[in-house]
Formats: structure tokens, C-alpha cells, sequence
């Protein structure tokens, strides 16, 4: 009996695999997808790994990343055109970014997005992205001597813009689709640009010489209504955004005291917002900081100069924040901050009454409370500039 089972125990591990399993060699493995519209057709865009079989040898100067593209009238069809074109089965699963062209966003982002989420090895937390006077083809072949793919450097861009200025928008595809879909809010994309010589900037002297020809740059955020593009938006005041959103790491910003110029840091701005009823909204904005720079003769010893320094900073940051709130309400009307999303979620059965006059009358007509408490509790380093110093 203990032969049988031993037997059957080794047949069980014998026959036992992965039928879906594939050597690395034979994949194409993706790391961003572009999408643009090119003569009434889409034009799809995959950067490949350069994956070398393991006999060979890699040679300098050899390209990491390669780029297909096909063209057709659905992406399917433009996908199956590079399938011709790859002598590897391509592999979507480890996608990093994917960026798509200003026409892709004015004609709707849904109309592309099926693809990418019926395609069952993709996975749904990669970047989101979209490009400002270029294709989101030519990103792809940009080289830069930082990062060894394109991937890493746009992924590392997005990071640290985030982690150290806040101006811009971190979005992944899950999120996206999922405002683009929920009630009373709409999304935000960043934006990523070319600058210089593009033509120039996937070439080897892009990579070798001390001033680069071209590189990539983040650049503003896009405005969404639902899913289609609606404008760019400054980083500045895309800043006031995140500070509405309470998604700010950190925060940078510069305001005048007496006609002075005062450099302020603070990394722990928190926000809450209180939604009364359809019609008022209230904003508290908290937070403490430094002074991070002033080159100017200001006694910062003194308590009551002080005083009056941080509620020069909080008179600043209240007046940027409802100034952007105003652009939002009356220029776009569209609600990137999310009241009617919390006012639905507050209260179902008042939302269903104005939801469908939300963007264009009741937003537009909130009457939004702003309070700012934020404290300077540091000088840095030095309760004179420089120059008094010495």
C-alpha cells in the first residue's frame, strides 16, 4: 500500500508543470505603450526590452529598448500589424507607463482604453500620461543618460516631481478609468514634452555628449470633463489643486511681505473639507513649515514680524487656492476637486436630483469656504541673511 502511494506521489510531481510557461528569450517584454492618431488611423507604439539571447554577448553602443509600430483603424488591428513586425511573442505584462497624444485625449479616452483592459496580462497600475506638442511616439525613442529605459526615466520623473515639488499628478490607468467613471469628480493627467532637437534626442550622441540635444520634461497637467481633454494647467496652480486634495508631500512656494520676497517649505500640509449641502463647502487648510530663503534686511528675531510674515503666507496661499477654485467653477466647470463625488457619497438621494446640472450650474455655483492656519515654526538655519551675518 505505502509502494502505491509513494508511486502515485511521484507521478502527481512528474506530471506537474506550468502549462502556460514561457522562456524569457521568446518574449518581447513591453515597458510602454504609446498611442497616437495618425491619418484617421491609430498608430500603436510598443518599446520593447532588448532582450539578448544568453549565448550572445552584449556589444557597446548596442540599443536596450527597441520600438514597433503599427497602424489601423481599432488599436487590435494596429497591434496585430507589430506582431508581423516582432521575431518575439510580445508580452504586455509588465507595462511601466502608458502615453497617449493630445488627439487620443480631445477624443476620448474610453475609446482606446477597451484595449488595455480586456487584455489579459496587462496589469491595471501602470502611469498614465499624455504629450504637449509632440507625439507620444517620439517619447518613446528618447534616450537619457540617467536611466537605462525610457521607462525608468519618465517613472522616475513622475516620482520625484511628486515627492519634492507636488506640482503635478501621479495617475495610474486604474484610477483614471475609475474617476472618469465615478460620479461628481474628473481626472487630471500629467503632461510630458519634448524639449529641443527630437529627432536627435534617441541617438547615441544624446547619451555621450555633456549637453543634451533633447530631453523629456514634465509640463503642466491636463484637464478632463469625463474622459475627453479639456486644457493644460499650470504647475502653480495645479499645486493649489493638491493642496485641495490633501495630496501634498511637500510644499514649495514663494509670497511677498512688504514687497519682499519670502521662500517658504513645509511637508506636512494637511487638508479638510467639510460638504455642508449642495450649495456650501467648507476648506481647512493646516500646516507648519520654514522660511527657506529671504535675502532681504527683515528682523525675523522679532515675534511680532513673524506674526505678521505668516499670515502674509497664509493670505497668499488662501487667495491661490480660491482663485484656481473660481478658474475651475466658472472657465471649465469641471470639478477636479471631487465635491459632487463626496456629496453623493454624503448624501445619494439630494445628488440624484441635481446631478445631472452638477458641472454646469450647482458646481459652478458652490459657495466655497477657504480657511488657511499655516504656522512658520523654523528660520532654518540663520535669523539673519548672509550678508547681515558677516
Amino acid at each position: 500500500m505505502k509502494n502505491k502511494i509513494l508511486i502515485t506521489l511521484l507521478l502527481c510531481f512528474c506530471l506537474c508543470g506550468c502549462n502556460n510557461y514561457r522562456e524569457l528569450n521568446d518574449m518581447a517584454i513591453i515597458t510602454v505603450v504609446s498611442i497616437d492618431k495618425t491619418d484617421d488611423k491609430y498608430e500603436l507604439s510598443f518599446l520593447v526590452a532588448n532582450a539578448r539571447n544568453s549565448q550572445t554577448t552584449s556589444k557597446e553602443g548596442e540599443a536596450q529598448t527597441t520600438v514597433y509600430s503599427g497602424k489601423g483603424n481599432t488599436l487590435l488591428e494596429a497591434a496585430e500589424h507589430i506582431d508581423f513586425k516582432s521575431p518575439k511573442k510580445l508580452y504586455l505584462g509588465h507595462i511601466n507607463v502608458v502615453i497617449i497624444s493630445e488627439q487620443i485625449g480631445k477624443e476620448g479616452f474610453l475609446k482606446v482604453s477597451d484595449f488595455l483592459m480586456r487584455y489579459p496580462e496587462t496589469r491595471k497600475q501602470f502611469f498614465l500620461m499624455q504629450t504637449r506638442d509632440c507625439k507620444a511616439k517620439d517619447v518613446l525613442q528618447m534616450v537619457s543618460p540617467l536611466e537605462s529605459f525610457p521607462s525608468q526615466h519618465i517613472a522616475s520623473l513622475l516620482k520625484s516631481n511628486r515627492d519634492s515639488e507636488s506640482v503635478t499628478q501621479i495617475t495610474d490607468y486604474a484610477t483614471f478609468v475609475s474617476k472618469t467613471l465615478e460620479k461628481g469628480i474628473d481626472p487630471m493627467l500629467p503632461v510630458i514634452t519634448i524639449v529641443g532637437n527630437k529627432n536627435k534626442g534617441g541617438s547615441e550622441e544624446n547619451l555621450t555628449s555633456t549637453k543634451q540635444k533633447a530631453y523629456l520634461k514634465l509640463d503642466s497637467v491636463a484637464i478632463y470633463h469625463k474622459d475627453k481633454f479639456q486644457d493644460y494647467l499650470p504647475f502653480k496652480e495645479n499645486l493649489m489643486i493638491n493642496i485641495v486634495n490633501n495630496k501634498v508631500k511637500e510644499m514649495k512656494t514663494v509670497f511677498t511681505y512688504q514687497n519682499k520676497k519670502i521662500g517658504f517649505s513645509s511637508d506636512n500640509i494637511k487638508t479638510k473639507t467639510k460638504i455642508k449641502d449642495y450649495k456650501t463647502v467648507e476648506i481647512t487648510v493646516t500646516g507648519e513649515g520654514a522660511i527657506a530663503e529671504t535675502n532681504n534686511n527683515i528682523d525675523l528675531e522679532n515675534p511680532k514680524v513673524m506674526k505678521k510674515i505668516e499670515n502674509s503666507l497664509n493670505k497668499n496661499v488662501k487667495k491661490r487656492i480660491k482663485k484656481v477654485i473660481k478658474k475651475m467653477q466658472n472657465k471649465y466647470h469641471t470639478d477636479v476637486f471631487g465635491f459632487g463625488n463626496k456629496l453623493y457619497k454624503q448624501n445619494p438621494k439630494q445628488w440624484q436630483k441635481i446631478e445631472k446640472n452638477w458641472n454646469n450650474y450647482y458646481f459652478s455655483n458652490l459657495n466655497i469656504k477657504v480657511k488657511t492656519k499655516i504656522k512658520i515654526t523654523k528660520k532654518g538655519s540663520l535669523n539673519k541673511t548672509a550678508k547681515e551675518n558677516n
